[in-house]
């Protein structure tokens, strides 16, 4: 008795994964997407922001991450923040850092990057976004 119920136990896990991630769509998940983007100008005392929708991505974005360079992969001046869709911090880069951690991407989020600039003159920067499915 034990051992059929356990039989019918492991039948049904994979039929719960795939309900997890029936919103999964991978040419509209958006998550690494914006890694094509090339490098941008950012003037003195200005922002930039990019959005990025995670809606379609099945809550399967893990160990997130979203780095900041410049474009001649040295160490820029400016500072970069994640909002989430409410515009809330999800994370901000440390002084001396370029890095915001994320982490595991909820399945309805939509993030908006926002680079700031901290230098008196323009800066040429790129954006990296990484982590796994």
């Amino acid at each position: 008795m034990a051992r059929a119920m356990l039989v019918g136990l492991l039948l049904l896990l994979p039929l719960g994964a795939v309900s997890w991630a029936d919103d999964y769509t991978p040419e509209q998940c958006q998550a690494f997407d914006h890694n094509l983007d090339g490098a941008f100008s950012l003037a003195p005392g200005s922002q930039y922001r990019v959005t990025i929708d995670m809606t379609h991505c099945g809550g399967l974005v893990q160990n997130y991450q979203v780095t900041l360079m410049s474009a001649k992969r040295g160490t820029p001046y400016a500072t970069v923040m994640v909002l989430d869709q409410t515009g809330r911090s999800v994370g901000t880069s440390d002084a001396g850092h370029h890095l915001v951690y994320v982490g595991n991407v909820p399945s309805n989020a939509v993030y908006t990057v926002v680079v700031t600039s901290g230098s008196r003159r323009s800066e040429s920067c790129l954006i990296s976004y990484t982590g796994a499915i």
